[in-house]
């Protein structure tokens, strides 16, 4: 490499200012501290003012009274953040799509509690019911003052948490190492969502002689012969390896940069982080990143959780599909000829076939030639009901009863055909892997993307399924669950 990738960092790292550039987990961290704090003070705020005005002292046996709308928000509001993806940091950085949320919630914990509020007040006080106390009217608007202290608060947190963490003094610089499609993918990434939090100061190519001067607007620097002049006048806080050939001195001058606190991040890592899926095309030499072959000790545990999960969720939809089922099976049948439910042979668990069901949504015969065909946006064999059937999920329904005899899971990758998966494996790699897992009703995939419709839709939903086994666990099949239910409710599906 030579004299200049091997100077010494000390002497100059010891010079460099201190800037507020946090990482990734760092700002997501940050963003929920803050959330709890303000839901905290808020409440506490609300119960100390109406205190104050009804000369009574808050203590252990006023917070008692009032367990029940202090329960409420202290846990939903919370919740309503996860769901309506507010630790999404692209979402974050956009003042008005995270405006127009907080304010929904806002209102849907409002719409919570005058519902809490007018089913309590008419219950019978017997029972557990004779401890609460719904309120003397000194303190009965004390929730709702709480939740508008919340929701002002929480506005201008987060309108702080872009002005400050937003700006350009604190947005990580980042220098990619090699300009090849990994580095290239990645910076397009950054560029499309994540601006206000890094800053791509340039390419350093993997060879003495670069082959080009800029890679989609953002300039090459030079090679790696200039790796640490660069590193040094540019201020890196993060150089992204987007190599496949680090070692000898190249590996000694990036172990010298960790050393004093300058990050060196593979690039299907940061990709990850920025996502929530993995780069399965650009893995290379790196592939073991896409795979989670690290054992848990927890493992045992959470598949018992897990199914323990599937029966009980699993009853529960097969009770809404027997409500359901009259209207559903009334509507197909009105709009078109055919049978209510379409049996499917989809391949699930280690490459096990089995029959999944699903309530028709195309017309009868929609294959005629017996050839399996990729659904298509817009698709004219999908019938009216159908479409809103889609929407809802609501055709997915029936394979409530797929996860009662275990073929399925409440989450995981969807199931595919036989003919697709045979053609998919052949084109997208890693794709059996998510063969791993039994298939799912609902999935990261789904939440995140929706239908796959082509080798390229599929490619990006392997994404997502690699992140899942990736990172599965009781917690995180909850948080998907909860999505999903957002999504049906505003009927985001497809």
């Amino acid at each position: 490499m030579g004299r200049r990738t091997t100077f010494n960092l000390a002497s100059r790292t010891a010079r460099m200012p201190f800037h507020l550039r946090l990482e990734i987990s760092e700002r997501r961290l940050l963003l929920r501290v803050g959330d709890l704090a303000l839901t905290a003070l808020a409440v506490f705020g609300a119960l100390w003012f109406w205190a104050r005005l009804a000369d009574r002292a808050l203590d252990v046996a006023l917070i008692q009274s009032q367990f029940s709308w202090v329960a409420l928000i202290g846990t939903g509001w919370p919740l309503w953040l996860m769901l309506a993806d507010m630790y999404n940091l692209r979402l974050v950085a956009r003042i008005g799509p995270s405006m127009r949320r907080i304010l929904l919630g806002g209102l849907a914990l409002l719409f919570a509690y005058l519902a809490l509020f007018f089913v309590l007040s008419r219950a019978p006080v017997t029972g557990m019911l004779a401890s609460i106390e719904i309120g003397t009217p000194q303190l009965r608007l004390a929730p709702a003052l709480a939740i508008v202290l919340l929701v002002v608060s929480m506005v201008i947190w987060r309108l702080a948490y872009i002005r400050v963490l937003g700006a350009p003094h604190a947005r990580r610089r980042l220098l990619i190492l090699g300009t090849g499609q990994a580095g290239s993918a990645l910076s397009h990434v950054i560029l499309k969502g994540h601006t206000p939090y890094y800053e791509i100061v340039g390419f350093v190519d993997d060879t003495p002689h670069p082959s080009c001067d800029r890679i989609g607007g953002v300039p090459v620097l030079g090679g790696v012969e200039r790796l640490g002049d660069v590193v040094w006048e540019q201020r890196v806080d993060e150089i992204v390896i987007a190599s496949s050939d680090v070692s000898g001195e190249l590996l000694q001058f990036l172990i010298d940069c960790y050393e004093h606190g300058i990050a060196v991040t593979p690039m299907p890592l940061l990709y990850e982080r920025l996502t929530g899926k993995i780069a399965v095309e650009h893995a290379g030499s790196q592939w073991h990143v896409a795979l989670p072959l690290q054992s848990r000790p927890t493992r045992t545990a959470e598949a018992v959780l897990k199914r323990m999960l599937d029966l009980v969720g699993g009853l529960v939809l097969v009770g809404l599909l027997l409500v359901l089922l009259p209207f559903i099976a009334l509507a197909i049948r009105l709009d078109t000829p055919g049978p209510i439910l379409y049996r499917q042979q989809r391949v699930g668990w280690r490459g096990r076939v089995f029959t999944a069901l699903k309530f028709r949504s195309m017309v009868h015969d929609a294959e005629p030639d017996g050839e399996a065909q990729w659904a298509t946006k817009d698709d004219p064999r999908v019938t009216r009901v159908g479409r809103w059937l889609r929407r809802t999920r609501l055709d997915e329904l029936p394979q409530a009863w797929n996860v009662l005899r275990g073929e399925m899971s409440l989450v995981g990758p969807r199931p595919e055909r036989p003919e697709f998966v045979e053609q998919l494996q052949r084109v997208i790699p890693f794709y059996r892997a998510r063969l791993a897992i039994k298939p799912g009703l609902t999935g990261w995939a789904q939440i995140n993307y929706g239908y796959g419709n082509s080798v390229e839709a599929s490619l990006a939903k392997l994404q997502y399924d690699l992140y899942y086994l990736k990172h599965q666990s009781f917690w995180f099949d909850l948080l998907i669950l909860a999505r999903t239910v957002y999504v049906v409710l505003l009927m985001k599906g497809q």
